[in-house]
Formats: structure tokens, C-alpha cells, sequence
């Protein structure tokens, strides 16, 4: 990705009259290319979205990724049928949460817990659908959905506000454990607007999220681990999970560009790819894997990339081919819709 700046002399000329004019290839909600490839690879015909690359599961990470893009490129017939998949079969009986898993083979469901970025995502495609075909109730689940999130999901920790990743089994007696790549900021800017009455809580989510990630850059590429822990006072990496930075927390950049926010670790995890290219780092050991990042990875390290440049030109983001599974794909096409949510309005 050196070559970039360079690259961009080439490319043709995509402008939109609204965006400021370093800014190209505002498009995107006409270039049906993406949406298209991304139904017909990982969408069945009754709306479950397929994770190809574990064991064809689906979850509500995946329900609500292909929620937001339907939304997205207003293909409502798609997000009807994700939508319906994803309350009929995930939604949990006793709050208007959703259960984080469903395999293939019997029990689908083999754990009813919840995973909190699966319901933001989940809720926030919904506000979009209200906005994009309102009087169709979508407003009223997505309420019901972020107001449970904010009564049982936002804890104090560190003085901070913090998420819980799911409704159990994270707080614990000497130590309370966080997934930094679940703070969803343009989500949270999204809850606010909407819900006015819990405003503050969202936007004290989002500051706390940027003033955690502040004190979890670990190792000599002062990137966070998957998971951390606030322990004995101070984070650290969760001792019941890998230390590494790895697939989930590559999501941290791509939030914090698509909400509007800069950290430190934008650069961090931009140099370190750009450097190694490999899939994860151990932030205690160094050890790296030994095999490349996929091309999602890359795709967020180019928006980074682009982020700093005067002139930004979304042709420079790759697009996603057969090679890429269900994550790599949806990382790649969310480097574009954050790109035009962020530059293009």
C-alpha cells in the first residue's frame, strides 16, 4: 500500500456536486457490483446470511451486517427476508436481544447468549430501514433493541462508559472483560439521535470507548488485544483469551473512520499492516502469524490511508472476489459504505 499516493494520479474522475472536490467515487449506492456479489455469495434465498469461512454458521453479527448493507443500497425485498431469518430464528424469548449463534447441525442454537455488537448492528440497520420505508415497525424494534442494550449492556469501569459483549459471562469477581472492536461508534451516534433520552449514555459510550483504547495499546505496535480486561486498576489483555490482535479488532479503524473519530490507533494498525501483512500479532510475545492478513484487513488499512490524504478517491479500496470469505467480504464493503457515510455527505 506505499504505492497510494501514487496510484491516485491514474485513476479516472468520480465526483459527486455535494462532496468537496479532493473526493471521488461517491457512487457507490449505484454501483450494484458489490451488493450483488455479496447476495450471491454469502445470502440463501430465505435471508440467512452464511459466515463460509466457520463452518457455514450464521450469527447476529452476520444478520445484522447484511441488514445494514440491504439498507444501505435500499434493496428492501433482501432486507425483509434477512430480517424476517433474523427475528423468527434468533430473537431471544426473554428480552428483544438475539441469540449470537446458529449452526447448521442440531442444536442450531447451542448457546442462548446474546453478542452485543450482533444487536447494534441488528438495531442500527433497523433505523435505516425506518428512514428508508417508514410505517414498517422498524423503528419501534429498533427502539426496543437499543433501550435494552443501554439498561443492561453500558457499565462503569475505569470511570468510563463501557460495553458488555453479551448479557453473562464477562464480569467477574476481580475483573471485568471488554471486546474493544464492539464499540460500533456510528452506531452509537446513530442511538443518540434517535433516542433522545439516552443520549448522553451513547455518547458517553463512545468517549469512554476512544479513552479505553487509549490505555490498550500494548506491545512495540501499541495495538489492543481481541479481548482486554480491567483488572487490578488498569487494562491489560484478557487472560482467558489469546493476547493477540487479530480479525476482530481489525474492525477498531473502520469504526472509528465510519463514526467520525481519530486515535492514535488508526496509524498504529495501518504502519503494522503495511509493514507485515500478517493476519495477527500476540501483543505480549510479538509473535506474528504466519500467514497474511486477508484482503478485509487491507481494505480497512487503505481507508486509514485515505483518511489522511487531501485527495481521496474510493477506487483506491479493493473489491471483494471469490477468494474472500463472508468476513473478508464484508470488511471490504463496509471500507466503501464507511467511505461514503464519512466523505461523501
Amino acid at each position: 500500500m506505499r504505492w497510494l499516493p501514487f496510484l491516485f494520479a491514474a485513476l479516472p474522475l468520480l465526483s459527486h456536486s455535494s462532496v468537496p472536490a479532493g473526493v471521488h467515487g461517491c457512487n457507490i449506492q449505484q454501483d450494484t457490483s458489490l451488493w450483488s456479489f455479496y447476495k450471491q455469495q454469502f445470502i440463501t434465498d430465505n435471508g440467512r446470511v452464511v459466515d463460509n469461512g466457520n463452518d457455514s454458521i450464521s450469527h447476529s453479527e452476520s444478520q445484522g451486517y447484511g441488514m445494514l448493507m440491504a439498507a444501505f443500497f435500499h434493496d428492501h425485498h433482501t432486507f425483509k427476508s434477512l430480517w424476517e431469518w433474523t427475528r423468527t430464528t434468533l430473537q431471544r424469548k426473554n428480552d428483544p436481544l438475539f441469540a449470537w449463534k446458529w449452526q447448521p447441525r442440531p442444536p442450531h442454537i447451542p448457546d442462548p447468549n446474546n453478542a452485543s455488537d450482533g444487536d447494534i448492528f441488528i438495531a442500527w440497520a433497523l433505523l435505516k430501514a425506518e428512514a428508508n420505508w417508514p410505517n414498517n415497525g422498524y423503528g419501534k424494534s429498533a427502539s426496543r433493541i437499543i433501550d435494552a442494550l443501554a439498561k443492561s449492556h453500558l457499565i462503569t469501569l475505569d470511570k468510563q462508559t463501557a460495553l458488555l459483549p453479551a448479557n453473562y459471562g464477562f464480569e467477574h469477581a476481580s475483573s471485568t472483560v471488554i471486546n474493544p472492536s464492539y464499540w460500533v461508534y456510528p452506531a452509537f451516534n446513530a442511538f443518540a439521535e434517535y433516542r433522545t433520552a439516552s443520549s448522553p449514555k451513547w455518547h458517553a459510550l463512545n468517549q469512554g470507548g476512544l479513552r479505553i483504547l487509549d490505555k490498550s495499546q500494548f506491545g512495540p505496535f501499541h495495538l489492543p488485544s481481541d479481548w482486554v480486561e480491567y483488572r487490578n486498576e488498569q487494562w491489560q489483555p484478557a487472560r482467558q483469551f489469546p493476547s493477540r490482535f487479530s480479525y476482530g479488532n481489525y474492525r477498531i479503524p473502520l469504526y472509528l473512520i465510519w463514526g467520525g473519530y481519530d486515535n492514535a490507533i488508526n496509524n498504529h494498525y495501518r504502519s503494522w499492516i503495511m509493514t507485515h501483512n500478517r493476519a495477527w500479532v500476540d501483543v505480549k510475545t510479538n509473535q506474528m502469524a504466519g500467514y497474511s492478513a486477508p484482503n478485509g484487513a487491507n481494505a480497512i488499512a487503505t481507508l486509514v490511508q485515505l483518511s489522511y490524504e487531501d485527495y481521496k478517491h474510493r477506487s483506491a479500496l479493493p473489491q471483494p472476489t471469490l477468494s474472500d470469505d463472508y468476513y473478508s467480504a464484508s470488511l471490504i464493503i463496509f471500507s466503501h459504505i464507511a467511505f461514503h457515510e464519512r466523505y461523501c455527505q
